[in-house]
């Protein structure tokens, strides 16, 4: 009878071990997160860590410390120019890894502020794609009316969260969709449109650890006048600046702030 010896087998190291198991906390999948999402969520939490994002053939890392994110690098760029090329992906997954750290940190600048340079450059790529008007809704470069867009545009009436409203008491009437692209802007600019969208992406992440319902209406007052910040059931964010003579309080009470 012969006996046959077997050599035991090493444990894993432990840079062997997938960095997902090592790693103390939850683990999560989100469906519908943005990469906005991302880069607010990890400067809240104020931790050091790498993260992986790809998209199609595109790869990219973001680099957290204390708050901020201080480097982004893809295959070729580094710095602004490359977390404004991840931030503009549109689809693709997300996570943490295990990575060497950067010789030297590449941004200066807040995550705020690529954020909304990231949503403008996007906003600007839509525009593109759009037939600009003249004032009288004439097409530019052609003698054809787009009808539709004069109605919307000119109409006096305005519907916003369920109550109908002139538009000739607002000095800046602005709607969102529920993606974050204009729909209908009447006196606003883009970085007005970039600080509705970001004052209530604020109010959610504020909001929601609070355990506070969804966000509905709010009223901002400055030194030289107020506006109003509506989000619609069906997603769309709304903002109004009423004229000097316009009834705020009946604005007020209606949107029930």
């Amino acid at each position: 009878m012969s006996a046959t010896s077997r050599t035991p087998k090493a444990p894993p190291s432990r840079d062997s071990v997938p960095s997902t198991l090592r790693t103390s906390g939850f683990q999560a999948h989100i469906n519908g997160a943005t990469l906005n999402d991302l880069v607010q969520m990890e400067c809240l939490a104020g931790v050091k860590r790498v993260v992986r994002v790809a998209s199609a053939h595109h790869v990219g890392h973001f680099y957290f410390r204390d708050g901020s994110l201080v480097h982004a690098a893809t295959r070729s760029i580094a710095g602004d120019a490359a977390a404004l090329e991840i931030l503009s992906w549109n689809e693709g997954t997300f996570e943490p890894v295990d990575r060497e750290w950067p010789a030297k940190e590449s941004i200066s600048c807040t995550w705020q502020s690529l954020v909304l340079r990231a949503a403008q450059a996007r906003d600007e790529r839509q525009a593109q794609r759009v037939v600009p008007l003249h004032e009288d809704g004439r097409q530019m470069g052609s003698g054809a009316v787009n009808i539709g867009e004069i109605m919307e545009l000119h109409a006096t009436p305005i519907e916003i969260g369920g109550h109908v409203f002139r538009s000739e008491d607002f000095e800046v009437i602005l709607r969102l969709g529920a993606g974050g692209a204009i729909v209908l802007n009447q006196g606003s600019s883009q970085d007005y449109a970039d600080i509705v969208a970001y004052a209530c992406r604020l109010t959610e992440l504020i909001g929601n650890p609070l355990g506070i319902e969804r966000f509905v209406a709010m009223e901002c007052v400055f030194k030289n006048g107020r506006c109003f910040i509506v989000q619609e059931p069906g997603g769309d964010v709304v903002a109004l600046r009423p004229r000097p003579t316009a009834d705020s309080a009946s604005i007020r009470e209606l949107f029930g702030i």
